[in-house]
């Protein structure tokens, strides 16, 4: 399963915002939704072996929500439709534990260490500018499960790091170049589409 956790610093944890003004009213969940299109949707379909998590830190109280590409639906690519989804979601009363909204979306109050614990089986890569090349350090048993955890425009704060050093996670660039985080999706998409990172050895990175 391929997994991505983006981190939205300032993004909504209420569903007062407008959907007519995304980027001004919900601390910039336009930035979330560009990357839950780049991580699922495909020119006739959505993924299914992707799971994102949107950590929403822009409340008193954290909140998370998961899209499973195994049941999702009514997912389109366009920005609006994204965010109506979200917006039925943090409707939805939220506890700690995952209460469904609509079909493959689930929210529930905690945030980044809540969702690394639940990945903790997976392996984890943070992704910044000045990390180890990813293709010098990716080949490390990505048969299976992988956690990519990416920031918004404002990137990881302190705390967020303390918990992503404290997951384990290897930090990790795909480029010297500082690209948006949906465009990071696309890429890291299709380097395991393509078994771009795989090794002279043969080992495989493409997930199950």
């Amino acid at each position: 399963m391929r997994n991505f956790v983006i981190i939205g610093n300032k993004a909504t944890t209420t569903p007062t915002f407008s959907l007519e003004d995304i980027p001004g009213t919900s601390g910039r969940l336009d930035i979330l939704c560009r990357c839950v299109t780049a991580a699922f949707v495909l020119s006739h379909g959505i993924r299914k072996d992707v799971c994102v998590y949107l950590v929403l830190l822009g409340g008193e109280i954290p909140k998370t929500v998961r899209l499973d590409g195994e049941t999702l639906r009514h997912l389109n690519p366009d920005e609006r439709t994204t965010a109506a989804l979200l917006k039925k979601a943090l409707a939805v009363s939220a506890t700690p534990d995952w209460a469904l909204s609509t079909s493959g979306i689930f929210v529930r109050t905690g945030g980044l260490a809540n969702v690394l614990e639940d990945l903790k089986g997976a392996r984890m890569l943070c992704l910044r500018e000045d990390g180890a090349d990813i293709r010098s350090v990716a080949g490390c048993d990505i048969s299976g499960d992988v956690a990519f955890i990416l920031g918004d425009h404002m990137g990881i704060a302190p705390k967020e790091w303390t918990v992503i050093e404290q997951a384990g996670a290897v930090v990790v660039s795909i480029g010297p170049v500082s690209l948006h985080a949906d465009h990071c999706i696309v890429l890291l998409n299709w380097m395991l589409d393509t078994n771009f990172l795989g090794d002279d050895q043969g080992r495989s990175l493409s997930s199950n």
